[in-house]
């Protein structure tokens, strides 16, 4: 695990509202498609998915998804409404980029986040760096409080 910042992080992306699970993974695939047509899937891509609400707390027809990709300021938004991203610290945790993996690292995420200063209110994000899928791997970004606030 690594400590980053996030600062004026910006994406342009696609929104999904309903259960969580194989319509992620269309949006997922919707928006590399639209990539590869512009020609923007390159070594520099980073594509970031975002679940906006909690599945314990929120219906599944409510459930918020967005899936973006990270603008470098070289590309064009592809007719794309763009956000922007949390600032703030976060804990890194790269995981292998299989169903195996990823669901390993969310059961196991209490146990890998023990005694680090949780931020519930940001959510935690899926980044998919087109090097790091290359050797399928991804990362996942666990939001931490700011030091000084409650940690």
């Amino acid at each position: 695990m690594t400590i980053e910042v996030f600062k004026g992080v910006q994406i342009a992306y696609l929104r999904r509202t309903g259960g969580y699970g194989a319509g992620n993974r269309q949006l997922m695939e919707e928006l590399k498609a639209r990539l590869r047509a512009g020609h923007f899937f390159r070594e520099d891509t980073t594509i970031l998915g975002i679940a906006l609400d909690d599945p314990a707390r929120t219906p599944e027809d409510r459930q918020r998804y967005d899936v973006g990709v990270v603008l470098t300021g070289a590309e064009s938004p592809w007719d794309l409404p763009a956000r922007g991203i949390d600032d703030g610290r976060y804990a890194i945790f790269e995981v292998p980029h299989t169903e195996a993996g990823v669901s390993t690292f969310w059961k196991n995420l209490p146990e890998l986040t023990a005694g680090l200063p949780l931020d519930p209110t940001r959510p935690v994000i899926e980044r998919y760096a087109f090097q790091k899928i290359s050797a399928h791997r991804c990362e996942f970004c666990v939001p931490l409080r700011e030091c000084g606030s409650g940690s």
